[in-house]
C-alpha cells in the first residue's frame, strides 16, 4: 500500500480516529507519518494528532503491546531533552493525553510530565496544557513542583502561557495559585485554549475568573 503523509492529514482535519488507527496497525509508514504531524506548524494538526497517538496507545495497550507503549512515551521524554538535539514541542501534551487514555500510567509519567516541562522554557505551555488535562488528578505532582511552575510561568509572563496557567490551575483546583489568579482577573487579553477537541477562546480575566471560581467552590 502507497499510503502519503497527506492522507493522514486529511484524515486528521476530519477527525478520523478510527481509519487512522486502522492504518497505523497496517502500515508502519502511517505511525511514521503520524508522529511526525505532532510536530507540525498548524494546530488543527497536531492537536487531533495529539489524540489519535493517545487513542492509538490505548489499543495498543489493550492488545497487551504494553512495552511498546512505554516505550513511547520514554521517546517522548527523551525529545523533552536538550540531548535529543530537538526539542518535543508538543511532547507534554501527548503524555497528559495519553494518560488520560490508559490511566494505569498516572504514575510515573504524569510527575515526570511536569518535572521534564518546567526545566525548558519551550515545554511551559505544553506542561500547563498538559496539568489542565490532567486536573485534579495531577495535584499531587503539581504541588511538589508548584515553585518551579509558578517561577517559570512568572518569567515567561505573556498572554499564552497565562491563560493556559489560569485554566490549569483551575482544573486541578490548585488553592496556593489564588493570589496570581487575582492579579490576573483584568487582563483583557484573549487566548485560545484547545479543550477536548474544540478551541475556545477567552479574555485571560475571564480564564482566571472561571478558575478561582472553581477553586473557591
Amino acid at each position: 500500500m502507497h499510503l502519503q503523509k497527506q492522507t493522514i492529514k486529511e484524515l486528521l482535519l476530519k477527525r478520523d480516529f478510527e481509519q487512522i488507527i486502522f492504518l497505523c496497525n497496517k502500515n508502519v509508514r502511517a505511525f511514521k507519518f503520524l508522529r511526525s504531524c505532532l510536530y507540525d506548524v498548524d494546530s488543527r494538526i497536531y492537536w487531533p494528532a495529539i489524540e489519535a497517538i493517545a487513542k492509538l496507545m490505548q489499543v495498543w495497550w489493550q492488545e497487551n503491546k504494553k512495552e511498546k507503549v512505554r516505550e513511547f512515551i520514554r521517546n517522548l521524554f527523551w525529545s523533552m531533552n536538550d540531548e535529543s538535539g530537538g526539542i518535543g514541542w508538543n511532547a507534554p501534551q501527548t503524555v497528559a493525553e495519553i494518560i488520560i487514555h490508559i490511566p494505569q500510567l498516572l504514575e510515573p509519567y504524569g510527575s515526570m510530565m511536569v518535572a521534564h516541562a518546567f526545566e525548558e522554557p519551550p515545554l511551559v505551555k505544553g506542561g500547563l496544557w498538559g496539568i489542565g488535562r490532567l486536573g485534579e488528578r495531577i495535584k499531587d505532582s503539581v504541588s511538589f513542583f508548584q515553585n518551579e511552575i509558578f517561577s517559570q510561568v512568572l518569567k515567561i509572563n505573556e498572554p499564552e502561557t497565562l491563560g493556559l496557567f489560569a485554566w490549569a490551575m483551575g482544573e486541578v483546583g490548585f488553592k496556593p495559585a489564588l493570589p496570581y489568579l487575582k492579579k490576573l482577573l483584568n487582563y483583557s487579553e484573549k487566548v485560545k485554549i484547545y479543550v477536548q477537541g474544540k478551541f475556545w477562546e477567552r479574555r485571560i480575566g475571564e480564564w482566571a475568573k472561571r478558575a478561582v471560581k472553581k477553586i473557591e467552590k
